[in-house]
């Protein structure tokens, strides 16, 4: 578990937060800003290294007129046609869409919302990332929260981590004299970056390596510049395979969506996609989507760009509502056969469904199941399978669920879903089963259980943030699995059975970090029965002492009671996770326009 401490700082991470639509439906322009960027004061330290040198590696060759057109006012262009700077790094399609956004609002670039489009377009296509570079930092761009640590240069990540997500870093490739420009970039806007992380804190060590080699007197930001520059360069294998067979990807048809959202559980459906008949690179899509456990169905309609022949970025939504708008990031394989990635919406874009879509052909296919877990020595128990293709006329010989489980009936049955009923003996093995439909099948699809014996609480723990008045709020949603200890009958080992989500009761308590702590009566309210933490307001709060804003940390609490059997009391589940509530994200990379 981390510390308060190391959450309060985390509030200065910077993510990329350039939204895909954008990318691909709203023009990533701004007003150019009226002030001049600060001059760094007089007592700035000096340059802590060499100023770069001129240009010793080749760049990339941007023969396109509108690129040109758009950049050569402030860029040269040399008699390869490179570009000065551009030619010299590869990034992401946010990456890209950011440099233009600061180009509009530091610079005074002036373009037009279709030019700024193709612009980001073909430096996503032709400067880009290979699918093995830009994997590694998916969790950048599809918004997840996570923990992520950078084990490959203790250097680069202290350096770069104070004040944005690592992500943001690898998601990038340039030569070696552009690292050190970004340096310099750094170092005339924010001078106080020196002091706060590119210098070293003390004195230079002196004591000489175990080999005998003289210390490393460098300061980290030398030691930065230098991994980066080896170990994301702006030439590699894996671009220059990838960009001799990149081609846009042929994705017309029918998909099966596979997918999963943190206090729903599984979403199963279908999403037709088209592509457009003057780009193939884009195209509109059509979704149907079934919560599993609740019967909810949703119907979508979206548009999504493909960019640099795997990276789909798109945008969905209900008609005529505007706040069920998703955006959605994801990654398409080399066969062209799944699509995986986030969708997500929210300030901070916290709330999201991971989703997996695989291309439909006319085989049947099992996508899930309604309920996770059947109770052993119980009859009668229903369920819905999901999939495609399945047969209309699903009989019960054509269902297999394994030893103990017998099924006496199915109704209902579609060529997407049916109901099937089963007794599952007493004697039925505990553990994980495999569903067999009709020649389909769905490792895993439930599990048999003998009995309820702990909850667990996910994400064990989660971070939200105060806002509502100059900034956003960031929510936290939280869902509770049941347990069966398993085979050893004890708790919190590797054969425990997962049951899935289970309906728990939600509440908030004091996580003791101070003396007489109060946290819990400021920091916001737990929804009762969706497990979905919602911050107070942003600003001092006259109410707490010392007109504290409302931040702490409290601990999200889920209590559950099984149902009867045997006609015994049930026990009363519980279990928690630690709940940071911090400050906004007050350094925001996107829109470098906007006042906030």
């Amino acid at each position: 578990m981390r510390s308060f401490a190391h959450y309060v700082t985390a509030a200065a991470v910077c993510w990329i937060a350039a939204s895909a639509h954008s990318l691909t439906a709203q023009a990533p322009v701004a007003q150019p800003p009226t002030s001049q960027p600060p001059a760094p004061p007089q007592t700035a330290a000096p340059p802590v290294s060499a100023a770069p040198q001129a240009k010793t590696e080749d760049g990339i060759p941007i023969p396109d007129a509108m690129v040109q057109k758009a950049c050569a006012p402030c860029h040269t262009v040399d008699d390869k046609q490179q570009i000065s700077r551009i030619s010299f790094r590869r990034n992401t399609p946010e990456g890209w869409q950011e440099t233009v956004r600061r180009m509009v609002a530091l610079n005074g670039l002036r373009i037009e919302p279709q030019a700024a489009r193709e612009v980001v377009k073909y430096l996503s296509n032709h400067l880009g990332l290979a699918p093995e570079e830009a994997r590694p930092a998916a969790f950048e761009v599809e918004r997840r929260i996570i923990d992520y640590k950078y084990t490959a240069s203790a250097d680069a990540e202290s350096t770069c981590n104070k004040c944005h997500s690592l992500g943001r870093v690898i998601s990038q490739r340039r030569t070696r004299d552009e690292w050190n420009l970004v340096i310099a970039m750094h170092r005339g806007w924010y001078p106080l970056v020196d002091n706060q992380a590119f210098r070293r804190g003390g004195p230079a060590p002196r004591d000489v390596s175990p080999d005998g080699r003289p210390p490393d007197t460098r300061h980290p930001v030398e030691k930065a510049v230098d991994h980066l520059a080896k170990a994301f360069p702006l030439k590699t294998p894996e671009w220059a395979a990838w960009s001799a067979t990149m081609r846009p990807a042929r994705l017309e048809g029918t998909w099966a969506i596979q997918a999963s959202e943190v206090g729903k559980g599984p979403i199963y459906g279908r999403m037709v996609i088209k592509p457009l008949p003057s780009a193939p690179d884009e195209f509109t899509t059509e979704i149907t989507m079934i919560y599993g456990r609740t019967g909810q169905r949703v119907s979508r309609s979206g548009y999504a760009n493909v960019y640099t022949g795997f990276q789909w970025r798109g945008r969905s939504g209900i008609a005529a509502d505007e706040d069920s708008v998703l955006r959605e990031v994801m990654f398409v394989d080399r066969e062209w056969r799944t699509i995986e990635g986030r969708w997500f919406t929210g300030g901070y874009d916290e709330l999201g469904i991971d989703v997996k879509l695989e291309r439909v052909g006319a085989e049947p296919r099992v996508l899930g199941v309604e309920r996770t877990a059947l109770r052993a020595g119980a009859s009668a128990q229903s369920f819905r399978i999901y999939g495609v293709n399945l047969s209309a006329s699903l009989q019960a010989s054509q269902i297999d669920l394994g030893p103990g489980i017998t099924v006496t009936g199915v109704a209902n049955a579609t060529g997407d879903d049916a109901t099937v009923t089963v007794d599952v003996a007493a004697t039925a093995a505990p553990g994980a089963r495999d569903l067999f439909v009709g020649g389909s099948s769905r490792a895993k699809a439930l599990a048999v259980y003998d009995s309820i014996d702990a909850i667990k609480v996910t994400p064990a723990w989660a971070m939200a943030r105060v806002g509502g008045v100059a900034f956003p709020k960031a929510l936290a949603q939280f869902e509770a699995h049941a347990y069966d200890n398993g085979p050893d009958n004890r708790p919190d080992t590797s054969d425990d059975i997962d049951l899935g989500i289970v309906q728990a009761r939600w509440s908030i308590e004091e996580f003791a970090a101070t003396y007489d702590d109060d946290d819990v009566k400021f920091v916001g309210q737990m929804d009762a029965h969706t497990g979905v933490f919602t911050p107070n307001v942003d600003g001092p709060n006259p109410a707490r002492r010392g007109s504290r804003n409302n931040i702490g940390d409290v601990y999200a609490v889920a209590t559950y009671t099984p149902e009867a059997t045997d006609g015994k009391t049930p026990k009363v589940l519980r279990a928690r996770a630690h709940l940071l509530v911090t400050v906004p994200l007050y350094m925001r990379w996107e829109d470098p326009g906007n006042p906030r």
